[in-house]
């Protein structure tokens, strides 16, 4: 497990969004914090990070990565629940059209898929001590 007690945090950014209440549209618009991706983590920052706080190189690290995130994307496109360890998990979701009888429903009825990913506790206790700013 790394340990990111001495990293410094930043701040998730938000902006102010006015929104209008679409069950009473004549009401005054309210305005609504909406939280903002700002930067971004790629693999290779990953891989470098734990090299850094490891004796193993960042080039063997991307490897374990590489393969570890392609054998997650086959597990969720065979239908499996994918548990990664108290971080997260990802599944296969969608949703389908409605048929009047089951013998109706078929692979066809399928109309869009997605992922479904669920934090873990790692990832919800980040957030609890995540600190907040507005975007200038």
């Amino acid at each position: 497990m790394f340990n990111t007690n001495t990293e410094k945090k930043m701040p998730i950014t938000f902006n102010v969004v006015p929104k209008k209440n679409p069950q009473q549209p004549d009401n005054p618009l309210k305005y609504y914090a909406n939280i903002v991706g700002e930067g971004k983590t790629t693999l290779a920052d990953l891989a470098k990070y734990a090299a850094t706080v490891s004796t193993v190189s960042k080039a063997d690290i991307l490897a374990v990565l590489e393969s570890t995130f392609s054998k997650i994307a086959d597990d969720v496109a065979d239908g499996k629940i994918v548990y990664v360890g108290e971080y997260f998990t990802l599944q296969a979701g969608g949703s389908s059209e409605g048929k009047d009888t089951p013998d109706e429903v078929s692979a066809s009825s399928i109309k869009s898929v997605k992922t479904i990913f669920r934090p873990g506790k790692m990832i919800k206790d980040a957030l609890k001590l995540a600190t907040y700013k507005k975007k200038e």
